[in-house]
């Protein structure tokens, strides 16, 4: 079971670091057509830039503390999910909502999050 979480781990880590990558490219095409329109950056464009830098950030934790088996791995899958979640509930709430690859994201997720937190209720973080 340990390959397992090991590979849950490397996956989050490596995902976390090229949603890291796309939440600065996306800062700065927001900042430069802010700038080329001469106006700011919107709010709602301002909060996705907040939460995609937030996300990235517990995905690449949550990533590593898998990879050290750590108990900490539930709660960083934890807020990560919740972040993702609110997000989601935002998103379809205040913006034209079209991107189904986000919520199918979000499923599978869920079932990393699941599956941590049974990693640590066998034993197997520590």
């Amino acid at each position: 079971m340990t390959w397992l979480a090991y590979c849950i781990g490397a996956f989050y880590l490596l995902g976390g670091l090229a949603a890291l990558r796309q939440a600065r490219l996306n800062l700065l095409l927001d900042r430069a057509l802010a700038a080329a329109n001469l106006v700011s950056i919107s709010r709602d464009d301002r909060i996705v830039a907040v939460w995609m830098f937030v996300a990235a950030a517990l995905t690449v934790s949550s990533g590593i503390s898998l990879l050290v088996l750590s108990r900490w791995a539930v709660l960083l899958f934890g807020l990560c999910w919740l972040s993702q979640a609110s997000y989601l509930i935002w998103a379809v709430q205040t913006r034209e909502y079209g991107r189904m690859a986000t919520i199918h994201a979000f499923g599978i997720y869920t079932v990393a999050t699941l599956a941590v937190t049974w990693m640590a209720r066998t034993g197997l973080l520590g």
